[in-house]
């Protein structure tokens, strides 16, 4: 289904600040009923579909991609974690001197390493789950090993192999 004239320059004005509503009214939307209208028109599936279409088109034309951002947020974590010396003026020499007291930018650090792990799916519930959920199966067949190697001594206990994506990429 095509998009209507009204709806494309909403995608166009959406593009600008990301606003529904905002977007809604620039498009020519009342200014009563823009916000409803904006939320609506961003569950249209067309209109999803062609701000996704800009968005790619935008990030190409800028040769953005997760890569870049990962890198870009690892280069700010790493410079904001770097030890600053504070200094202070010193009246008799009328200059700067390090007072020994160091300095990092630990808000700039931890929203870095926040949005680099949420990328990574750290902060995922449900991949949090799945690993508690591999550890009580791990436990349950050291358990039954354990077990096992009691109950029969003379028998060479079984070799048990865990393999995840995490320690595969080391």
């Amino acid at each position: 289904m095509k998009l209507s004239a009204k709806q494309e320059m909403f995608c166009k004005e959406y593009m600008i600040d990301l606003n529904a509503t905002q977007a809604a009214i620039r498009a020519g939307y009342s200014e009563r009923t823009a916000y409803s209208q904006g939320q609506r028109l961003l569950k249209h599936v067309e209109v999803l579909a062609r701000v996704k279409e800009l968005k790619d088109k935008r990030a190409d034309e800028l040769e953005l991609d997760a890569y870049w951002v990962l890198k870009r947020l690892k280069d700010i974590s790493d410079r904001s974690m770097q030890a600053e010396p504070v200094m202070e003026y010193d009246h008799g020499s009328q200059e700067l001197v390090e007072t020994g007291e160091y300095q990092f930018d630990s808000t700039g650090a931890n929203k870095a390493t926040e949005l680099i792990g949420k990328h990574i799916g750290m902060f995922d519930p449900k991949l949090q789950l799945q690993m508690r959920m591999m550890e009580a199966q791990v436990e349950k067949v050291k358990v039954e090993t354990k077990k096992l190697q009691e109950s029969n001594k003379d028998i060479e206990p079984p070799k048990i192999i865990v393999v995840d994506k995490w320690s595969a990429k080391k």
